[in-house]
């Protein structure tokens, strides 16, 4: 490939993650995708295409030299981007992911989920396979430079062996349970390999998710055994995203949304001789800040561009099994909980 000033990009969606979030005093810069392409001096944000026009008003404040489309075929056309972020509605994200990889673009950031459906998921990845496609999904914890540190610390054995987990989510199987689910696979894939089992179980309340998007329970089954329970909270007050990892010589807690990590060490018993117990003053691995993610998935989106060995940190097939993971919960829920494999090739 030869060497450009920079790499034209484009961006299809200008709503919350796509625009609208940059524009939020509290997150940390950038908070979208029009933010994170704008920011990569490595890549020239050429134009975004959003069917309300009145976002590019709003675009218009970050940088003048935006070009707004309501097109994406046409923008796509016009502006030949190398790289293209979609951060459209879950509902589209099939159409135009199979638009943008028609008209060659080599390198896709799709927000999560890949598709609406296993069925759609499938077509995508024959397509990626077929075009040579790299496509990079938005799963925002794989891109936070504390989490992939403590992968490489549980990989080392920071707890000892893993021998349970128990994680916490709000708002809905594939709004949330998603992130929880693709967190829990980057976590645990060197140590426990894939989920290959899972049993499902309905919410018993769902007064708070969406009807398209409810609530469930499971248990997940690593290939090693690793038993992993995936609870949510129905509850409006506030969010929860919390990981209790349990291990044969301490414990590992990620909370306050992901943004703190703390390791628990043993100590003898204060009160029973012979016995030990979990340390309550733990060991903080991070400071509880916010965090960007951003930065790292624009950067992983131009290595893939430019290296051909270079592979997403956060790829379609990933997203492919997070959605057979959610799928297969679905049906394990609707047959009494009964075992549901996970099937990891798409046929």
């Amino acid at each position: 490939m030869k060497k450009l000033k920079k790499i034209p990009v484009c961006v299809i969606g200008a709503g919350r993650i796509g625009l609208n979030h940059e524009f939020d005093k509290k997150r940390i810069k950038p908070a979208s995708h029009v933010g994170m392409w704008l920011k990569n001096k490595k890549c020239k944000l050429l134009a975004i295409c959003d069917k309300q026009k009145s976002q590019f008003l709003k675009v218009k404040k970050l940088s003048k030299n935006i070009k707004f489309y309501d097109n994406p075929k046409i923008m796509l056309k016009k502006e030949k981007p190398l790289i293209v972020s979609i951060a459209t509605w879950k509902d589209t994200h099939f159409k135009i992911t199979k638009l943008c990889i028609n008209l060659g673009i080599k390198v896709i950031v799709l927000e999560k989920p890949l598709a609406n459906n296993i069925q759609q998921s499938k077509v995508i990845l024959s397509l990626i396979k077929k075009n040579k496609v790299k496509v990079l999904v938005n799963h925002r914890r794989r891109f936070d430079s504390e989490i992939i540190k403590l992968k490489k610390k549980l990989d080392k054995g920071i707890i000892g062996d893993v021998i349970q987990v128990s994680s916490y989510y709000v708002y809905g199987l594939l709004t949330t349970a998603t992130h929880a689910i693709d967190t829990l696979r980057f976590l645990f894939s060197n140590i426990a390999g894939e989920i290959k089992e899972v049993y499902g179980f309905k919410n018993s309340f769902n007064n708070f998710s969406s009807p398209d998007d409810k609530n469930y329970e499971a248990i997940l089954v690593f290939k090693n055994g690793l038993k992993v329970t995936l609870q949510s909270l129905d509850i409006k007050s506030y969010d929860n995203f919390d990981f209790y990892i349990y291990g044969t010589k301490g414990k590992i807690l990620i909370t306050d949304i992901g943004r703190s990590i703390l390791k628990f060490g043993i100590r003898k018993s204060p009160e029973h001789s012979g016995f030990t117990e979990l340390k309550q003053k733990p060991i903080k691995l991070c400071k509880s800040k916010p965090r960007n993610q951003f930065d790292k998935l624009s950067e992983n989106a131009v290595e893939c561009l430019k290296k051909n060995k270079a592979l997403p940190l956060c790829s379609a097939e990933d997203s492919y099994i997070d959605m057979e993971i959610i799928n297969k919960i679905v049906l394990s829920a609707k047959d009494k909980s009964k075992v549901k494999k996970i099937n990891l090739k798409v046929n």
